[in-house]
């Protein structure tokens, strides 16, 4: 006695694309009538087809969604092109996330003159360049005197508990904030094949100071626990 396949999603797939159903038989590459009797009807047919068509791209957009891309829409190869956010999930499980170049698909590939980028070497790149400018003693004084000029209540040690602050939490944002954070701070990031340039947006800083800086003391029993 031969031994079948366990069923799985795989196995459904192909039972549901199967024209054989449809009365059809196939020559090489093409479909043809056949003359065994229909035993699926066209009309249920072409609802399950749009029904898999439609289930398909739910998926492919669910996945993307998910998976993070701290620099989607803001990250460019030398020539101003944009970098397209690309994953790929193994049989493991495990997902791979990738910068393409643009011009890789539109023309031909190394037009670009730059590789498929890992997006986690990346984008461990710019955080490195962001959080060694939060870093900076020198920063902090220019960016007090000029966070002063958006709330004049705010002095440089507030500015400097506020940039401290973030570099100590950032591991534990959700990418969603993680994401919100670095394009107020960042314009746009150049990637060449021997460089990466950081582009930071004139005032993202002393934005950022103000939203992280440290809630007043209440004044009054009353204000502590209102």
């Amino acid at each position: 006695m031969r031994e079948g396949k366990p069923i799985d999603k795989s196995l459904v797939y192909k039972l549901l694309n199967n024209r054989v159903y449809l009365g059809e038989i196939r020559h090489r590459d093409q479909w043809y009538a056949g003359e065994h009797p229909t035993i699926v009807e066209r009309k249920l047919w072409d609802a399950v087809q749009a029904i898999l068509a439609q289930n398909s791209r739910v998926r492919g957009n669910n996945t993307r969604a998910r998976v993070p891309f701290l620099l989607k829409g803001i990250v460019v190869g030398i020539d101003g092109r944009a970098l397209t956010p690309w994953s790929t999930r193994k049989k493991n499980g495990r997902i791979y996330r990738y910068y393409l170049p643009t011009r890789e698909n539109k023309e031909h590939a190394g037009a670009s003159g730059l590789p498929r980028l890992p997006a986690g070497e990346l984008e461990a790149a710019v955080l490195e360049q962001m959080r060694r400018v939060l870093r900076a003693p020198d920063m902090v004084a220019g960016v007090a005197e000029r966070a002063a000029r958006l709330d004049p209540s705010l002095d440089e040690a507030q500015v400097a508990v506020a940039m401290t602050r973030l570099d100590a939490i950032w591991d534990q944002l959700f990418p969603a904030e993680q994401q919100r954070i670095v394009r107020l701070l960042i314009d746009k990031v150049i990637v060449s094949p021997n460089d990466i340039e950081v582009r930071f947006r004139p005032n993202g800083i002393e934005v950022l100071a103000l939203e992280l800086r440290p809630e007043p003391a209440p004044e009054t029993l009353e204000e502590a626990v209102a």
